[in-house]
């Protein structure tokens, strides 16, 4: 009698924990430049920083309501949130001076 443990990454529960995850994280990120925005920071800049993140917040709230668990968001979605961090501040300055 041998019992197979289930691989980490194949159960559906794990993909819908970061899915939940990558929606609230997005939001978060929204409320943050909105914050940022009444603050006095740059409008165009930092809504075109966070609009990446409400494509895909948006888009996990989809698939939370149509219960679909999707590895290619929940992979992509963990690579675009981790670039946009590392390279805010350089997007920020950089989409507001080629506007």
């Amino acid at each position: 009698m041998t019992h197979q443990k289930p691989r980490p990454f194949s159960s559906d529960k794990n993909k819908l924990i970061i899915t939940k995850i990558i929606v609230i994280y997005s939001t978060f990120f929204l409320i943050l430049k909105l914050s940022s925005i009444f603050q006095g920071g740059w409008v165009m800049a930092n809504l075109l920083v966070a609009s990446p993140l409400v494509v895909l917040g948006l888009l996990g709230f989809y698939f939370l309501k149509s219960n679909s668990t999707n590895w290619i968001y929940a992979l992509s979605g963990i690579a675009i949130i981790s670039a946009i961090r590392y390279y805010e501040q350089d997007l920020v300055v950089w989409i507001h001076n080629s506007i």
